[in-house]
Formats: C-alpha cells, structure tokens, sequence
C-alpha cells in the first residue's frame, strides 16, 4: 500500500509540479528568518517563506512592510505559491483593510532594486498557480519628484515626478535628497506558464506600470485599486507565437494614469489588450487617464490570429479620460472612441452595458479632491528663447554653424504622489461596480 501511494505522489509530482501535502508558512515583523516559519514561529521577509516553500504551498503574512531581504527593493518569486496578507500578529484575524500588508520600498531600497519589479513571478511548471491576495504594493516614498517645486498644485502632496533616471526628493516626508525613480513595474512577470491571480491588491503610485508581463496560461486580476500609475496600469501579452493567453481583469478601479512623459502626449492607458491574449475586461471603473480607459491598438502580425483573438468590454464604467475610453489602430495613428460609439467596434468582440459614469457624487468623500482638480487642469508648455541676432550667433552663421537657443518646459501637475491612505477608500467606493471592499 505504501508502494502504491509513493508512487501516486510521484505522479501527482510530475503532473501538477506539486505535492498533496501543501504546508501553511507564517511571515510576521516580529519573525526571524531563523525560525521555522510557524505560526508560533514566523519567518522576518516574504522572500524567506517564498525560498522556503514548495509549489501549492500557502503564505500567510501579518500587517507590516516587506519589500525584500537586505533592504533589496525587490521579491522574487519562483515558486507556485498563494501569499495572503491582511493577518494580525498573532494571525487570528484577517482583515486586509486593518491589518495592512504593504510592499512600500524606501528611498535606498528603491535604488538597489534597479530595474527589477518589486514583485518578479518567474515560474513555469503547468498546471500550477500564483496567488496574490491582500497585499498592498506603493512606490510613493521610493519615486524621485522635483526638488525645484515644478508642478505642485495647491493642496496636491508633492511636486511632480522627475523623469525615470533623474534624481530629486523622496522618503516619507519628501526630506530625503538624492532619491532616484527607477523604471521597474509594481508586480512583472515574463512568458510565465503558471497561472496567476491577483485580488483584493492596492497598486499605488507606480512610475512604470503597475501589472506588466507575458504569459503562457491564466492571468486573472479581480477586486484591486489602481491609483496614480505612469504609463499602463495593466499590461499582459500572450508568451506563445501558436496559442493565446488567457486574462480576465474584473472589478477593479483604475484612477489617475499619466503619460510616459511630463508633455503629456503617449501613453497613459488603463488596460490594454495585449497580442496573443483573449482579454475579458468587465465590471471595472477607469477613470481619469491621460490618454484612454481601454487600448486596443496592438495588432498581431498574423492576421489569421487576430481574427481569432477576443477582446471583451462588458459593464464597465468610464469617466473623465481625457482623450477617449478607447483606442484602436488606425490611420494615421490611432482612432479614439468614446463609450457611447463601442458597439461600432468591431475590434471588441463582445460589447455589453458599458457606460459613462453619470453621478459624479458617488466618490464624493472617496477622492482627494486637489488632486482631481490638478489632474483635470493638467497641462504641458514649452517656451524657446531664440536670438538670431545675438553676437554670438552671429560668429556661428558666419563660421557656418549652427545658432544657438533655449527652450524650457514646465507641466501643471505630472504623476504627482497620491496618499496612499486615502486610496484605499476607493475599495467599495461605487456600490457593485470597481473594486468592492475586500472579503477577509
């Protein structure tokens, strides 16, 4: 008999990547990583229980701030585990909005973690699953924004984020010199063959993406917050040229999605529909972004496939995107369409009760209103300063070279810090649409 089942465990190996003997694995801010991970003896760090644990394996993580081992930035995870934040201390009780599990990276983490993602899934056993559940990702005390002040509304919490690369302040309370914002998303994974779940997460002020990556099988992102994100708050691709990916993204909330750059003119997309993926995108609020709510514009070179790909909109909601709610391909460039004309789009296979957000007083409350009116008031300039008749460009012309001039450039407002705090008020903001308050 004992044959016989080592030999079922043996294949359930083989088949799943896991074993029927899935282990609970404790982490805790008054744990060591010397312990042995119990409840009564939890790890110090994720990336400790991680290290430790075996696919199928559960990680139950008390309130605190995990951001890596060593101050590193970053977590990997390679391993098809389920991480579930939100316990006490004592793992009694879970509440996800109480007991707040953050991946918040300080100013030096943020810089030793470089270009990694604050959460990295590298795992490709089939058949397996990824399930983050309760976590709390903020990049606001780790971004670099203008030391000079430049595009501070009235009211607004910081000054403008610089440029990825540049440096300026940072830290909690914007003391901190030198801070650097590195281009590294919230949560990135590449041509995974695990599925992924991702619920009841708040993803706030991100400089580079909040979900991005490519995937080989399942990706499901359910009841999570997206607020302040630069570039895309949901970016997945399908990892395979011959099949597509699968990707549901529901009742989430995505607010305030700014441009790669301070100028304002590409990028900033709430979802995008990613080639090689069928993208079932329904029951979701996006709002506010600086260019449109849902991206359409990538074609799959194989026309066979893109015929076959599915794209889907049903009941959603859109308000105050400041180009359209979506953007197709199209010539020259892009087509914009509002909610009311996507029933005219033929790339979106199913369309079904999508609609324009009509009582703005919902999140009344809900919202920090500086800040929605710095981001509607939004604006770009540039000013050239050009003397052709100067001395000095007179020598160059006459020498045959090029005059010389300034131009400076300045924004209103641009990927500014949202307070972190108050975001998570946007959980069960708008009763049964966008992300509802989280079930512990």
């Amino acid at each position: 008999m004992r044959k016989v089942n080592m030999f079922l465990i043996m294949v359930l190996i083989a088949l799943t990547g896991t074993t029927a003997f899935a282990k609970d694995i404790y982490v805790g801010m008054n744990g060591n990583n010397r312990n042995d991970g119990s409840k009564a003896s939890p790890f110090r760090n994720i990336q400790k229980a991680i290290d430790d644990a075996a696919n199928g394996d559960v990680i139950h993580v008390a309130a605190g701030n995990y951001f890596g081992t060593l101050d590193s930035g970053s977590i990997s995870c390679s391993k098809a585990v389920t991480i579930r934040g939100g316990y006490s201390a004592d793992f009694g009780t879970r509440d996800i909005l109480k007991n707040l599990t953050m991946v918040q990276p300080t100013p030096e983490a943020g810089k030793s973690a470089g270009t990694k993602a604050n959460f990295s899934i590298a795992v490709n056993a089939p058949n397996t699953e990824v399930v983050i559940d309760g976590l709390i990702f903020d990049r606001g005390n780790a971004t670099s924004y203008s030391s000079r002040g430049e595009g501070k509304p009235d009211g607004v919490d910081s000054p403008m984020m610089n440029p990825i690369g540049t440096g300026g302040i940072g830290g909690e309370d914007l003391k901190t010199a030198n801070v650097l914002t590195t281009q590294s998303c919230q949560i990135g994974f590449a041509n995974t063959r695990t599925d992924i779940t991702i619920r009841n997460c708040a993803f706030l002020n991100a400089p580079n993406f909040a979900i991005q990556g490519t995937c080989s099988s399942k990706v499901t992102i359910d009841n999570c917050i997206f607020i302040n994100v630069r570039m895309a708050a949901i970016e997945i691709n399908g990892g395979q040229p011959t099949q597509f990916a699968e990707v549901t993204i529901s009742n989430n909330t995505v607010l305030f999605v700014w441009s790669r750059l301070k100028d304002l003119a590409d990028m900033g997309y709430g979802i995008r529909y990613g080639t090689r993926t069928n993208t079932y995108v329904k029951n979701n609020i996006i709002g506010m972004t600086t260019l449109s709510g849902l991206d359409r514009a990538r074609v799959d070179s194989d026309k066979n496939r893109e015929t076959q790909r599915k794209s889907t909109s049903e009941n959603n909601v859109f308000f105050l995107n400041r180009q359209a709610d979506l953007t197709l391909a199209g010539v020259p460039l892009f087509m914009r369409l509002k909610v009311e004309q996507f029933e005219d789009a033929e790339q979106l296979t199913t369309v079904n009760g999508n609609k324009a957000l009509t009582d703005p007083a919902v999140f009344r409350g809900k919202l920090n209103m500086p800040y929605v009116t710095g981001f509607l008031n939004a604006s770009y300039k540039e000013t050239t300063d050009l003397d052709r008749n100067s001395p000095a460009n007179q020598f160059r012309s006459a020498m045959g070279m090029n005059i010389q001039g300034t131009m400076s450039s300045s924004a209103t407002m641009y990927a500014n810090r949202y307070p972190w705090k108050e975001a998570l008020q946007l959980f069960g903001a708008v009763n049964g649409v966008g992300a509802q308050a989280p079930k512990n």
